[in-house]
């Protein structure tokens, strides 16, 4: 009996990494397929897969320490819009799944880091994909449109541009991050040395990109030495972060790298140690130079709970200077925030900022109440937030009302039971962790453990989850915290410790597999439940945030694309449009209804109204049009228009209709 439970353990493991391979492997393989990508990058990619198979060690190491590098990376390779990062990452899992394969240590590894709340959070992120994939197929109303777009994204536009799919690529990143923190965890307990290897690549990382924070401030200076005391008299006041967009996400990330690095410097000696620091230094200035007050008092907050751990565990002067310098150095930041940065620390502004944040949380409470148990969809709080919004959050933020807590927004978008899960699976990692400093007394340990408490910190006051490369820098220190706490007191644990952790783990398949069953059989009450809700005139695709010209008139840029629903008993419709070339030139917009050719007109520089008189619908059924932009352009460093790089079609006014009375 034993020997046939061995057997099937040892086949399970066997097959378990071979599934979790072809994920990687599909969107990897389409990537190569794509027309976006020349031959040599192609080659490049193959080559990286083949390196990360016969090394999955290496590959984790290079994605370590570009992760903040995708923006550039992809500019260097010509392909702006192309999401770098995230290809290190599936490059990472795929070599990591596929070695485990053949490689038996690695295998049982995996197995191992595999735990309930991971795997029923990434089968909720599947299962909302789902429902929402359902219902856009509804809205588009045509099967064979819809299985072109599907094929479109994931063939050509997936890793580019995924248009009206980024909620599908949003639930991936969130698979990816789960499964990164799970290959890094196994990588640590199969080699000792990677733990250091993998903590020193992320640190040096960090240091390099916070490098460009510095170097743009410098370049700033020396070109308008005004220009610095302008953007101090702003409301947002000094804000750099060149490479990653959201300063709540840059400095969570900066924060991390910087706090393991202290870490690094106090199990070093000599002068490693003092290598160790000043790598840190530029950590500290790129940190700082974000702006952002949460970010400096939640590094502070790291730095409280690496003291405390390291007074308690390591008495020796090193570690008490180190810990003392970098205290000393966030309290500098404090005292001089408000005149450099120009904002206050706990004044006028900072209150502002605090009962918005307040009001963003009464609306997440609302969001939640909408749809409680499994969330109202992946990337879809800011479209539900508007409606629970008070006229207090309206009057002070007029922005997308993302939730500014990634708790509230996973709570919002996956649900009491996502959020449930997001929280067993901290609170696992935690008492794992904390099992390997007590035992340890290792400072690099403590260091990284201390690094994702100042992260989550941040995640209460911001939304730095949401940002791919900062997300995947969270679950690598995730993965780094628990693995090498588990590698460490492995060998030095005790019998009962260890029966009383199987104990523990013994009920945790039945929890999972009763939620994962729960969120399978929900999937079509759910998709029924949405399309019943949904209100399909108020639908749009390939349309960006609403704006105002200077006249005032309120508009949205489109896409190359763009789809709005008018309700079937709309007898005429009036489209504002606008060219928007650089060079002045017009476009050319072809609108469809109903996918028929309606009408091809030219749009100019100044607002035309386009007139469409609709035949006689069935009642109740929505009506679709589709309009096509041509010459299209994307918006650079040279050109006016949004400071973002998406390709940009023609701005779209508010359009009116005509309804006949009944």
């Amino acid at each position: 009996m034993r020997a046939e439970r061995d057997w099937a353990r040892d086949t399970l493991g066997g097959l378990l990494p071979l599934a979790a391979s072809l994920g990687p492997a599909l969107l990897l393989f389409l990537l190569v397929l794509s027309p976006v990508l020349g031959w040599t990058l192609r080659a490049g990619v193959v080559a990286l897969c083949v390196l990360a198979v016969a090394r999955p060690d290496a590959a984790l190491l290079i994605t370590a320490a570009f992760l903040g590098f995708g923006s550039i990376l992809a500019n260097l390779a010509r392909v702006p819009a192309l999401r770098v990062t995230e290809v290190l990452v599936l490059v990472t899992l795929f070599g990591c799944f596929g070695r485990a394969i053949v490689a038996a240590p690695l295998r049982r590894a995996i197995a191992r880091e595999i735990s309930g709340p991971i795997v029923a959070l990434a089968v909720a992120a599947f299962m909302s994909t789902l429902v929402w994939q359902r219902v856009y197929q509804f809205q588009q109303g045509d099967w064979p449109a819809y299985a072109a777009q599907v094929t479109e994204f994931l063939t050509k536009s997936y890793f580019v541009r995924p248009g009206n799919f980024w909620f599908a690529v949003s639930a991936a990143v969130m698979l990816e991050g789960l499964a990164l923190s799970i290959v890094v965890a196994a990588l640590c307990r199969v080699d000792g040395t990677l733990f250091e290897r993998a903590l020193r690549m992320l640190s040096v990382g960090g240091a390099g990109l916070a490098v460009m924070s510095a170097v743009r401030l410098a370049e700033i200076h020396l070109r308008s030495p005004a220009a610095i005391a302008a953007m101090r008299a702003t409301s947002a006041g000094l804000r750099i972060s060149p490479q990653i967009s959201d300063s709540i996400a840059a400095g969570s990330y900066f924060a991390v790298c910087w706090i393991a690095s202290l870490g690094l410097a106090v199990a070093a000696a000599g002068r490693m140690r003092i290598l160790w620091l000043a790598a840190g230094a530029p950590l500290i200035v790129a940190l700082y130079l974000t702006g952002s007050r949460s970010v400096i008092l939640a590094a502070l907050a790291g730095l409280v709970l690496l003291s405390v751990a390291l007074t308690f565990r390591s008495r020796g002067i090193p570690a008490r200077s180190v810990v003392a310098f970098a205290v000393v150095a966030v309290v500098a930041m404090i005292v001089s925030y408000p005149w450099f940065i120009g904002r206050d620390v706990a004044g006028t502004k900072a209150a502002k900022s605090m009962t918005i944040r307040g009001e963003l949380f009464e609306a997440g409470l609302g969001v939640i109440g909408t749809r409680p148990l499994f969330g109202v969809g992946i990337d879809r709080f800011y479209l539900v937030a508007g409606a629970h919004a008070s006229p207090e959050l309206n009057a002070m933020w007029r922005g997308r009302k993302n939730p500014h807590n990634d708790f509230l927004r996973i709570g919002a978008e996956l649900g009491l039971v996502g959020l449930g899960l997001f929280i067993w699976i901290l609170a696992d990692a935690a008492r794992r962790t904390w099992r390997g400093i007590a035992q340890t007394a290792d400072p690099r340990l403590a260091a990284i453990a201390c690094g994702v408490v100042a992260f989550l910190v941040t995640s209460l006051v911001g939304n730095p989850l949401m940002l791919r490369e900062v997300s995947y820098a969270f679950w690598i220190a995730l993965g780094l915290a628990v693995g090498g706490g588990a590698a460490r007191t492995v060998q030095s644990a005790p019998p009962q410790e260890v029966q009383s952790a199987g104990g523990i783990r013994r009920w945790q398949p039945w929890v999972t597999a009763t939620i994962c069953l729960a969120l399978v059989v929900s999937v079509p009450y759910r998709a029924r439940q949405e399309i019943a809700d949904l209100d399909i005139t108020r639908v749009t695709y390939g349309l960006f945030d609403w704006s105002k010209d200077a006249n005032g008139m309120r508009y949205r840029w489109s896409g190359p694309t763009a789809t709005l629903f008018v309700d079937g008993r709309v007898r005429q419709v009036n489209i504002p449009l606008q060219g928007t070339l650089p060079s002045g030139l017009p476009q050319q917009v072809d609108i469809r209804f109903d996918g028929k050719l309606a009408n091809r007109v030219q749009v100019s520089a100044e607002w035309q109204r386009i007139r469409l008189d609709l035949p006689r619908g069935r009642p109740g059924a929505p009506r679709r049009i589709d309009l096509t932009v041509t010459p299209t352009w994307t918006p650079g460093t040279d050109t006016p228009g949004p400071d973002d790089e998406r390709e940009r079609g023609v701005k779209v006014g508010e359009i009116s209709t005509l309804t006949p009375p009944m």
